[in-house]
């Protein structure tokens, strides 16, 4: 791979680990944010969403997606190898392994503060209780709480409702989705209970996001905005570049190990945000980076945060 090449894959994978951190963090919460419209539609709602997020998050972890993608903390040790997918990415090749331990540290405390069993074995038959008892809530009220879960988004990011699409489905699949690269990843595919994506409509393009129930429903709302904001930071590249990139970074493989990692830096930049300005506004501006500023700008997230809070709060 020539190293013009991977400096730009390198910089979709860190803009996908952003995303995938983004939307692992915030659904743990985003019901919350509209709690009394939840409330109105059925006071039971949220705090079975509170413990079905955080199942959901913990299942990387000590759930059936374990045996199908195997032991997290055995992928993050194989970054060394000549095959790793993010051997050659300054970030996770660095600090993946930290921050997927950070994620689960994260998730497991969350989890004693909300009841949910985090043990193998254990942890499955709960999660698909939760799911049960959550799809039986919604069935009668999924316009409604599409609706209410764009809301939320809307209120996240500030972007208007009209360009949220929402659909409670068990039918989630849509538009053009990478092929799976691996009997796994078919799998996933086959597997998937949620996705997301930028469409164009009448001239603009709009988040179209579609899952099983609404905690993931909000996952891929925040997720598809992200994806929105940050195309300011790929709208630059000529069309071919761009396909062959997405191509070799936009794997469905590589989304768990995404959302692990992504999720603890996703707090760590939050913590360095400016208050006074927006979030899309600054995710936008880190977006745009090149490849060299922008991987500087994430390693100092981790290693040098005052540093990188200087780095945020000079970007424009």
């Amino acid at each position: 791979m020539a190293d013009e090449f991977l400096a730009l894959v390198n910089k979709r994978l860190t803009l996908n680990v952003l995303i995938q951190g983004a939307a692992s963090h915030s659904y743990l919460t985003l019901h919350h944010l509209v709690k009394p419209e939840l409330d109105a539609i059925d006071p039971a709602l949220v705090p079975l969403y509170d413990k079905l997020a955080v199942s959901f998050d913990l299942n990387q972890w000590y759930g059936d997606l374990v045996p199908l993608v195997g032991m997290p903390r055995r992928f993050w040790r194989r970054l060394p190898k000549s095959d790793h997918p993010f051997r050659r990415h300054p970030l996770l090749a660095t600090h993946g392994a930290a921050l997927a331990e950070a994620s689960r540290r994260y998730a497991t405390d969350r989890a004693r503060a909300k009841s949910v069993c985090w043990f193998p074995l254990m942890h499955s038959p709960q999660m698909y209780a939760l799911i049960t008892r959550v799809l039986l809530r919604e069935r009668r009220h999924k316009t409604r709480l599409a609706d209410v879960a764009r809301t939320a988004a809307s209120l996240m990011w500030g972007i208007d409702e009209d360009r949220l699409v929402a659909e409670l489905t068990g039918e989630v699949a849509f538009g053009n989705i990478p092929p799976p690269q691996s009997f796994v990843g078919k799998l996933l595919k086959v597997g998937a209970v949620g996705y997301s994506g930028v469409s164009r409509r009448g001239g603009r393009l709009d988040v179209v996001a579609k899952a099983i129930v609404w905690p993931l429903l909000g996952h891929e709302l925040v997720k598809g905005t992200a994806e929105l904001v940050c195309l300011h930071g790929l709208n630059r590249w000529d069309e071919q570049t761009y396909l062959d990139v997405l191509e070799t970074t936009d794997l469905i493989e590589y989304e768990p190990w995404h959302m692990q990692a992504g999720a603890e830096l996703w707090r760590r930049l939050l913590r360095l945000l400016d208050r006074e300005r927006t979030l899309p506004e600054q995710l936008m501006h880190i977006a745009r980076l090149e490849p060299a500023p922008l991987e500087e700008l994430v390693l100092a997230i981790v290693e040098q945060p005052e540093r990188a809070r200087q780095m945020i709060a000079e970007l424009n």
